[in-house]
């Protein structure tokens, strides 16, 4: 019985003895020398900007209601809507029958004027020369003075009345005060224009705005000169704008204020557009990195930080709102640590780095 139990305790051992005598020991983990190299290192610093978003629409600085300063009937209008005008072209003729009735009507007021004034012209002459000789006495001179001097005065106010009935004539050829774009047309030939009331629209493709409306909250970070960046959404790029108008008025039902940012000059911008203005109006504690500095280490994106000894050390970050070149650090990196500003694909753990300067 004893020897049963022996056997027993003895199997395993010699089992075990004879797996790990036909097994090779096992070898010592090989040691990567550590590479040094010369990157670019940055201090992380509370940068990050506090941003405010809104809504709007492009439009033009330069909509011109287009009126007649006559009242007719309208003969022809000669542009159509999305057509393109010059300064001071033609958009559309008025029935001048009128008008041209007017024009003979101080024509022949002119030509009786001139008339009179040449025959009171001729009197004083002729009277003159009578008072001299003691002819007349110094009433009769001093009516024909009289008659000549509102003989005068007739004339010039019938030149006058021509010259404005010349003037209207003008007004019945309506033409662009701008270049630009028709964008509506209100009436159609053979309808009666009456002064003030506008024929056609034109917008000019210059000097156009982004038009939004910023909270009652946010008014008081807004001035004129103030930068923003304006997102339209059919546009590639954003445009970098300039707020050039506050109105200190605001809405009393939506408690928001107008605001517009003067935009550059941009192929394929046109009114009417939508966009977000994004306005800078603070700073947060969250630190700001550049995205060439952040590295993909075991499906976690982080920044190789360097410890005491300049060595890399990876981190993994929490990262928030994101730019076209940086991105916002919500949790993993504090103030005032150095990490590496441009990472290599080659970088390890422990690596030695030699500071060099960042490039802006």
């Amino acid at each position: 019985m004893k020897r049963k139990t022996l056997l027993t305790h003895m199997a395993p051992l010699a089992l075990y003895a004879l797996l790990t005598g036909c097994g090779k020991a096992p070898e010592a983990p090989t040691q990567i020398d550590a590479k040094t190299w010369n990157l670019p290192v940055m201090t992380a610093s509370a940068s990050a900007p506090v941003e405010y978003t809104t809504v709007g629409s492009v439009v033009s600085d330069q909509r011109v209601e287009v009126a007649s300063r006559l009242s007719g009937y309208i003969r022809e209008i000669q542009v159509q809507e999305g057509e393109r005008v010059r300064r001071g072209q033609v958009l559309a003729r008025l029935d001048a029958a009128d008008v041209e009735g007017g024009i003979r009507q101080t024509r022949a007021a002119q030509g009786a004027a001139e008339a009179a004034f040449r025959d009171a012209q001729t009197d004083l002459e002729r009277f003159e020369r009578l008072f001299e000789r003691g002819s007349v006495s110094e009433n009769e001179m001093r009516k024909v003075r009289l008659k000549f001097d509102a003989a005068r005065e007739a004339l010039n106010q019938a030149r006058a009345g021509l010259d404005t009935a010349l003037a209207q004539r003008a007004y019945a050829e309506i033409t662009s005060p701008v270049a630009g774009t028709v964008v509506a047309r209100l009436k159609r030939a053979g309808d009666l224009a009456v002064p003030g009331m506008p024929l056609l629209t034109v917008e000019s493709g210059r000097g156009l705005l982004f038009e939004t409306f910023v909270a009652e909250g946010q008014i008081a970070a807004m001035a004129e000169g103030k930068p923003a960046v304006v997102s339209i959404d059919s546009l590639p790029a954003p445009l970098k704008g300039t707020v050039t108008r506050v109105v200190p008025s605001g809405d009393p039902v939506t408690r928001s204020y107008q605001v517009k940012i003067a935009l550059p000059e941009t192929v394929g911008l046109m009114p009417g557009m939508f966009g977000r203005a994004v306005f800078t109006v603070g700073e947060s504690p969250s630190p700001v990195v550049p995205r060439r500095a952040l590295a993909e280490r075991g499906g976690l994106t982080g920044v190789f930080v360097l410890d005491g000894e300049g060595r890399a050390r990876f981190r993994w970050l929490r990262t928030g709102r994101e730019w076209p070149d940086r991105v916002e650090v919500s949790a993993g990196l504090a103030a005032d640590e150095r990490f590496v500003a441009a990472v290599e694909p080659a970088l390890r753990e422990g690596d030695r780095v030699m500071p060099v300067e960042a490039p802006r």
